[in-house]
């Protein structure tokens, strides 16, 4: 025989309010700006990595490189550093915007990160190159991220970006004097031969 199963008695609610989360989209120029710092961000993090490249081929292969060239690399770093570090980061006291929270500039700073992916990756990727050319693990992949992160920041949308934040001319030159520097030294005396 089967016993019948109360029922519960059933809340009907009425004009329940639920409270919608809005997310705004930014102004077309504060995401240029989300990319232009991440630019820096990831050209600072790539030359961090092709100098740790150097920094274990000297240690265990008796790899040799210019004390001048191996400045080159830390140079940039600390120039893209301080650009980001000076026009980007909030001041003590001073709250940013809700970046994590926001669809809109998670977006353009992925976008960003996938061009750069190898370069910025924290263990090194051994390159086709790199094997052709008897070059240490990690070497052309942290090279091709960082020219490809220096021409994405020489566009005319990003200077003019960078004008309109007030950043000098002189000091994203510095950039891309010690990159430049650095790729042609490459160019002619270690690869691509």
């Amino acid at each position: 025989m089967r016993k019948i199963k109360r029922t519960e008695k059933r809340e009907i609610k009425i004009n329940e309010k639920k409270e919608i989360k809005i997310t705004r989209k930014p102004s077309d120029e504060k995401l240029s700006a989300a990319r232009l710092a991440t630019i820096l961000l990831n050209i600072t993090r790539v030359c961090e990595n092709h100098k740790k490249v150097w920094d274990n081929e000297i240690a265990e292969h008796d790899g040799f490189i210019k004390f001048d060239k191996l400045m080159l690399i830390s140079q940039t770093r600390a120039s893209a550093e301080k650009i980001y570090n000076n026009y980007f980061q909030p001041e003590d006291g001073e709250e940013g915007e809700d970046i994590e929270n926001n669809f809109f500039y998670t977006e353009v700073i992925g976008e960003q990160a996938m061009k750069c992916i190898n370069g910025v990756s924290e263990t090194p990727i051994l390159t086709l190159d790199d094997v052709n050319q008897r070059l240490p693990i990690g070497f052309m992949s942290t090279l091709g991220s960082w020219a490809r992160m220096v021409r994405d920041l020489d566009t005319a949308k990003m200077r003019g970006i960078a004008r309109k934040l007030g950043i000098k001319d002189k000091e994203l030159n510095r950039v891309f004097n010690f990159s430049n520097k650095y790729m042609e030294w490459v160019y002619q005396d270690i690869s691509f031969a």
